[in-house]
């Protein structure tokens, strides 16, 4: 039997809403006036605690201020004013005093015990056994104890210790009855307070008597009212006895809350606060009955408000329910007659929409049948767009199946294989693959079959017909297309080009750029590994470091193209007459090095003359003038005494000065004798030194500032930081001692970093000053040539917040044109960030002008060796004329060094010069001059 034999019930959305919005609202309207009353309850419960605990005070400060009072009527009254009294003293004040502590205070018993408990004597009966052991314990203690007891009459006793000859001999006790404070705290407070305990006195009676709790009444306020009331509570709370104390209790069924609470001190009296709260609980209960009442006639009235408004919009949801059926078939004419679109209102609802769309869904349903005529030509057309777009694509598109046998072959994949689409199509894909790469990559084409894998990328060769290899990124995914065979959609880029770019830039990260031989960083690497084979091995080897002779002054007057040709020219000479198992590299400058393995010293030595033969023979020539080339040379063998690389190479650089010193032109080796020896030792000296003081927990080096006057205004513009290194005695070394041995160790970047960071962080902390003041740096010869150089400085200045505007970097002329294309590029960098360059020891080269007006400095040091004799010297004074003038038309400032006298400065000022620096300025001090130094 199908759905339509057997229709089901139907049953009216109005109806659906009714049960739906009643049933909520009868669950909201009561579940508020019950939230209401649970709150009022917890609120009632609060304030209860409160109060209770407020009685629990005044009980504790009823107990207290009678046991002060008492203490302080004995310490007046009742113990002697001597020294040293006795017994017999103690007892006749007592015996003196009964009528008035009986009738006045209340006091029933007062005994004197002597301090190892022993019974005196004294007044009242009826003492419970205790008292005896805490008299001994309150000689021993030398203070008071109270205690409250019911064995034979409810007291407060007071054991307080007598002094007698500086030592506690007696004990005084009073017990008086608390009677009263059962009377006071009921007159004070409204509340009962019943007394319980364990012990049932001599005229307790049996009406008295709680057996659920097996405890006597010993007070009770309004007895006759509150004691069923408490045999009841005990009735209830039979077993729960000893988890109620110090408890509010309030019992279902009693109008009386109960507030158990046992005294301090005490193991059996307990007191309980009893009052009547059935007020209070009943105003509680007519809140809830008004709660309940307005819930009801909330829910009535809404509920009929909500039937009226929803019969209206339901009539003609259900109009449109059955008009909807009708598009089904078609009859489009009768879902007119049947909804029609509303009338324009300013607003409208869901049903305003839903007729609006039933209308508008009409007129599209009769449009749809031209639609999927036009619409099926359209996709015909975008069938063959998409075939164009895979034949045009640059990209080898190929679908697989389940054999890896080709599908489809686009236009572009002809053209890198040479083969044609008829041809390969259902041939399998294996063909054009090496056989090495073909079974890792039908690993990946299978795990994508067997849905192991979605996705799989590789790199692999792609062979042509005519056996030429393209270098292929290859996509493959997983291809789900019904009434198809294919199940791999492979696309393919050519990266031939690409992966040829990589091994270019990966031979240029290995080779000097400009010679083509191994840069330092490959040597470094090569060197590491033939030493480490030769100490294995145990074979023998020579290192040679060469310079060229005079580089630097035909690099600087005939300019850096003609230099770069002698470079090429000097390589090609280097790689002609080395092995095929030497190892030639640039290693910076005109700076070559050589590793002879294999090869012992006469043999490295017949290796140098045959390098000088071949330099001498080389015929370089520039504007019809010849030049002689020639070289020195430093020769070390390795291994050497566990030396490693750095070591070598520092020893074969010290070999090659060496044979400069000669008089160049020839090679020298290295031998560790007792002269050098002491210049190793005294450089490895330096060098631990220069560690040390790097370290972090040192602050071994420190700054001394010198200051640099404005000549204009007479004052002091900004300070050099000049660097110091402090040994751990306190002696200072200027930078002449240590710079040289860094920089033959490889320390001298890892300076440079240090004063980088010291002289940002200190320019960040003059920047806060009033007056902000500005550092000058000094950068060594070798912070052209550091990569790190620029990244840190970029992140010290943003970690610091430091003004760059205020620092200025130095940099020696020598230094600034050693190197003249990467000075340049670097100072250009570090001026975008704001920073400013002065070039120091000016005047000290011959081509000083030149590299004036193409270096990017805003600051001129002239070198002190023109200044010193200034006033007595005409062609010094000449030659800073004209450099100062020079400079000015360059628009750059320049400062004069060496400024040891006021006739100096006169001078100065009369030539024109900006900036004013030596010892009669300032000497360089640990700090900035002071405002007094400032004004002199």
């Amino acid at each position: 039997m199908n759905q339509a034999d057997n229709p089901s019930r139907f049953f009216s959305l109005k109806w659906k809403f009714a049960l739906l919005f009643g049933g909520l609202l009868i669950i909201l309207n009561i579940s508020f006036p019950l939230m209401i009353y649970w709150d009022m309850q917890h609120k009632f419960g609060f304030v209860r605690e409160q109060i209770q605990q407020q009685y629990h005070q005044y009980l504790d400060g009823q107990l207290e201020s009678s046991k002060s009072e008492l203490q302080r009527l004995a310490e007046f009254v009742l113990i002697p004013a001597n020294d040293n009294p006795t017994a017999s003293e103690l007892l006749d004040l007592i015996n003196r005093e009964q009528s008035e502590l009986e009738l006045g205070w209340n006091v029933s018993v007062a005994h004197v015990y002597r301090r190892d408990g022993k019974f005196l004597g004294g007044w009242g009966l009826d003492v419970p056994e205790f008292v005896s052991q805490y008299a001994i314990q309150t000689a021993e203690n030398e203070t008071s104890y109270s205690q409250v007891d019911c064995r034979y009459q409810c007291r407060q006793y007071l054991l307080l210790p007598v002094l007698s000859q500086d030592q506690t001999e007696y004990v005084l006790l009073l017990g008086y009855d608390i009677s009263q404070i059962l009377l006071a705290f009921s007159s004070k407070t409204g509340a009962d307070l019943a007394i319980l305990s364990s012990y049932a006195s001599d005229d307790q009676t049996e009406d008295r008597y709680l057996p659920s709790w097996e405890k006597y009444v010993h007070g009770l306020s309004h007895f006759q009212q509150n004691i069923n009331y408490l045999r009841q509570f005990g009735e209830i709370h039979q077993h729960d006895f000893h988890h109620m104390q110090n408890h509010v209790m309030r019992p279902a069924g009693l109008p009386i809350e109960f507030h158990m609470i046992r005294p301090q001190g005490s193991e059996d009296v307990l007191f309980v606060i009893m009052e009547n709260i059935s007020e209070q609980q009943e105003e509680l209960h007519q809140s809830l009955i008004r709660n309940i009442l307005f819930a009801v006639l909330s829910f009535l009235l809404l509920g009929s408000s909500l039937v009226l408004f929803i019969s209206s919009p339901l009539r003609r949801l259900s109009q449109v329910s059955k008009a909807l059926p009708l598009l089904a078939k078609q009859q489009y004419q009768l879902v007119r007659q049947s909804v029609s679109p509303p009338p324009h209102h300013q607003s409208t609802d869901e049903l305003d929409l839903l007729e609006t769309a039933t209308v508008s869904l009409t007129t599209q349903l009769e449009q749809l049948h031209i639609s999927v005529e036009k619409q099926t030509f359209a996709l015909q057309q975008e069938r063959d767009f998409v075939k164009n777009l895979i034949n045009t694509a640059q990209l080898i598109i190929i679908t697989l199946d389940q054999q890896c046998r080709i599908t489809s072959f686009n236009q572009y994949a002809e053209r890198i294989t040479g083969i044609s689409a008829n041809e390969i199509i259902n041939k399998p894909i294996q063909g054009f693959f090496s056989p090495e790469e073909w079974p890792h990559i039908y690993q990946a084409l299978t795990d994508i079959k067997e849905k192991r894998s979605s996705v799989q990328q590789m790199e692999a060769d792609f062979i042509h017909r005519k056996d030429n290899v393209r270098v292929i990124s290859w996509m493959h995914s997983s291809l789900n297309v019904q009434n198809n065979d294919s199940v791999i959609l492979s696309v393919g880029v050519d990266i031939t080009e690409k992966k040829h770019n990589e091994d270019q830039i990966l031979w240029m990260a290995e080779h000097d750029a400009l010679t083509g031989l191994y840069n330092r960083f490959k040597f470094n690497v090569e060197f590491e590994r033939i030493l480490l084979h030769a100490e294995k091995v145990g074979s023998k080897g020579v290192l040679l470091v060469l310079d060229l002779d005079q580089f630097k002054d035909l690099n600087d007057s005939c300019g850096h193209n003609i230099g770069d040709q002698l470079l090429k020219r000097v390589a090609q000479v280097l790689s002609k007459v080395t092995r095929s198992t030497d190892l030639v590299a640039r290693l910076g400058g005109d700076e070559f090095a050589i590793l002879l393995p294999q090869t012992d010293l006469k043999g490295a030595e017949q290796f140098c003359k045959k390098i000088a033969v071949q330099l001498a023979e080389l015929n370089f020539i520039y504007q019809h003038i010849s030049y002689h080339i020639s070289s020195s040379m430093g020769l070390v063998k390795f291994p050497l005494a566990g030396q490693g690389i750095d070591a070598l190479l520092s020893n074969a650089d010290l070999a090659m000065y060496q044979a400069k010193a000669k008089g160049k032109n020839t090679w020298h080796t290295f031998n560790i004798d007792d002269k050098t020896r002491s210049h190793l030792q005294n450089r490895i000296l330096w060098k631990q030194k220069i560690i040390d003081a790097l370290a972090e927990k040192n602050q071994r080096f420190i700054f001394h500032y010198q200051p640099i006057l404005d000549l204009t205004t007479n004052k002091v513009s900004h300070y050099e930081a000049l660097l110091r290194l402090e040994d751990a005695d306190g002696t200072l070394h200027m930078p002449g001692s240590f710079i040289e041995v860094a920089e033959q160790t490889g320390l001298i970047h890892q300076i440079d970093h240090h004063v980088l960071k010291m002289g940002v962080h200190k320019q960040a902390e003059f920047d806060q000053l009033p007056t902000p003041i500005s550092l000058s740096l000094n950068l060594s010869a070798h912070a052209t040539s550091d990569p790190e150089l620029l990244p840190r400085l970029k992140r010290l200045l943003r970690e610091t917040g430091a003004k760059p505007g205020n620092l200025i970097f130095e940099l020696t002329e020598t230094a600034a044109v050693a190197d003249y294309g990467q000075a340049k590029t670097m100072m250009l960098k570090i001026n975008k960030l704001g920073c400013q360059f002065s070039l120091d020891d000016f005047g000290t080269g011959f081509a000083s002008f030149r590299y004036m007006r193409e270096l990017p400095v805003a600051i001129v040091k002239i070198d002190g060796a023109f200044i010193r004799h200034i006033c007595d010297n005409p062609d010094d004074r000449l030659f800073v004329k004209a450099l100062v003038d020079v400079a000015k038309g360059m628009g750059k400032k320049t400062i004069a060094e060496f400024v040891e006298d006021e006739a100096i400065v006169t001078m100065l000022k009369t030539i024109g010069v900006d900036y004013a620096q030596g010892y009669h300025i300032g000497r360089p001090k640990p700090a900035l001059l002071d405002d007094a130094n400032l004004s002199d």
